[in-house]
């Protein structure tokens, strides 16, 4: 199967090319450039690359959130149109499971966040169950000084959130290398192929982000 793996949720993005569950191709965008500007480009240079055609692809993967608004819109609205286009059937990633998937073979429970802004973080925990990562709960929008207050001997964390709080985290608490706090497009490729082997199935008419908060913008309104 050809799968079109999207990670647009952040700053950087990426996206991968993968046959089942072997990585092809994986391309980094330049953080400088706009998202919506380089993705098409870089995606048709890789199609060429490995010889694909756009019609070809027949899952297509994308991280649905959290993130940052503008970027998961991007991903999505990216994902749905491929999927329109091919006719391929579509999958969305939660953003922090993304991150725990890509811990060390040897962790098995890890806390994951992300910069929510406004001295807060969105948080999720997963466990890995043989090969599959998966969470209690829906990731939530927890105060930083709350999540760190939470954190006890003997927890894992990571994400990128990290990169500010790294020195404030709890001695005692294990904080995985960096290599491993940015969501990348690979992983939510590899998970999607794990999930639809499962039977998870989904179609671009229902795929949407998942913000898990209100943006400014309606805050205000609302207000």
């Amino acid at each position: 199967m050809k799968l079109l793996a999207l990670e647009t949720s952040l700053r950087q993005s990426s996206f991968a090319l993968l046959e089942g569950d072997q990585l092809l191709r994986q391309v980094e965008l330049d953080p400088a450039l706009r998202t919506a500007a380089a993705l098409t480009p870089a995606l048709e240079e890789a199609f060429r690359n490995v010889d694909w055609s756009p019609g070809q692809i027949e899952l297509i993967a994308v991280s649905h959130g959290p993130g940052s608004f503008t970027g998961l819109r991007i991903g999505v609205a990216t994902a749905k149109a491929l999927a329109y286009v091919a006719q391929a059937e579509v999958l969305g990633i939660d953003t922090l499971r993304v991150i725990a998937a890509q811990s060390p073979a040897d962790v098995h429970t890890v806390q994951t966040i992300i910069d929510a802004q406004r001295q807060e973080v969105f948080a999720a925990k997963y466990q890995r169950q043989e090969s599959i990562w998966n969470g209690d709960d829906l990731p939530e929008i927890v105060e930083i000084d709350a999540w760190i207050a939470s954190l006890q001997p003997g927890d894992c964390v990571s994400g990128t959130a990290l990169a500010k709080l790294r020195e404030e985290i709890p001695s005692g608490v294990e904080v995985l290398p960096e290599r491993c706090w940015r969501p990348m497009a690979a992983t939510v490729g590899q998970l999607a192929w794990t999930d639809y082997q499962s039977g998870a199935r989904g179609d671009h008419w229902n795929l949407a982000p998942q913000y898990y908060r209100k943006s400014a913008a309606e805050e205000k309104l609302d207000g």
